[in-house]
C-alpha cells in the first residue's frame, strides 16, 4: 500500500497565481515579432533563472543592457514592472488550499522565484498565509528540477519522506524530476485536474 499523504507542496506561479512576462511587456512593445523576439531572446526564462537561482537582478540586468542596448529600457522594466506580470490569483486553486487548511492538511510552498520579488508576488494575496512554510529558490541559491531544492522541502516540511508529500507543478520538467525522487505528483494544467488528482491520492477536497 502507499504511504498516506501528510502534506501537499504546491508551485506558485502559474498553479496558484497566474504570471507572464508577456502581460508586461505588451504595453511596452507594441509589434508582435519584436515582443516575440524580445521575450525569446533578450530576456527568456533561461535568462530569468539566473534570478531563480539567486542572482541579483542589479548584477544581471546591466549585463544583459550590454548585450542588448537597443532594449536597454525594456530590460530595466523586468525588475521595476515584475508585479505587472502577475495575471492574479488562480481561484479555482486557491479554494483547494482553503480547504485543504479547513480539513488541517499541512501545505507548503516550492517556487522558482527570485528573492527580491517574493513580497511582490505573494503580499497581494491573503491564501498564502495558509501556508506551514514557503521555500523561495532564490533564497536556496539552487532550483526546480535539481535534488537539493526537493530535500530542502522534506527537511523544512519536518523531515517527511517524498511519498508522503503530494506535489503539483505545472512545469513537466519538475514534475518528471520530483516523480523520480519519489513524491505523489500531478502536472498542473487546470483547477478541475488539480481536485481530481487530490481526491484519486485520497485527500479531503
Amino acid at each position: 500500500m502507499p504511504a498516506p499523504i501528510r502534506a501537499v507542496l504546491f508551485d506558485y506561479g502559474n498553479v496558484l497565481v497566474g504570471w507572464s512576462p508577456r502581460k508586461l511587456y505588451a504595453c511596452l512593445i507594441a509589434d508582435p515579432s519584436r515582443l516575440d523576439y524580445f521575450l525569446d531572446h533578450v530576456c527568456p526564462m533561461s535568462w530569468h533563472m539566473l534570478h531563480d537561482e539567486g542572482q541579483a537582478m542589479a548584477d544581471t540586468i546591466p549585463a544583459r543592457q550590454a548585450e542588448f542596448p537597443e532594449f536597454a529600457a525594456e530590460i530595466a522594466a523586468w525588475k521595476t514592472g515584475f508585479a505587472e506580470m502577475i495575471t492574479g490569483e488562480i481561484t479555482g486553486s486557491t479554494d483547494l488550499v482553503k480547504e485543504l487548511a479547513a480539513a488541517q492538511i499541512p501545505q507548503y510552498v516550492l517556487t522558482n522565484m527570485p528573492s527580491e520579488m517574493v513580497e511582490t508576488c505573494f503580499g497581494p494575496f491573503d491564501f498564502p498565509r495558509h501556508f506551514k512554510d514557503i521555500i523561495v529558490s532564490g533564497d536556496e541559491k539552487t532550483a526546480k528540477p535539481l535534488k537539493p531544492i526537493f530535500d530542502i522541502s522534506l527537511k523544512r516540511m519536518g523531515g517527511l519522506s517524498a511519498e508522503e508529500v503530494f506535489f503539483t507543478d505545472d512545469s513537466s520538467a519538475n514534475i518528471a524530476a520530483a516523480a523520480s525522487y519519489g513524491f505523489v505528483t500531478h502536472l498542473f494544467e487546470g483547477p478541475e485536474g488539480l481536485r481530481q488528482a487530490m481526491q484519486e491520492a485520497g485527500l479531503p477536497v
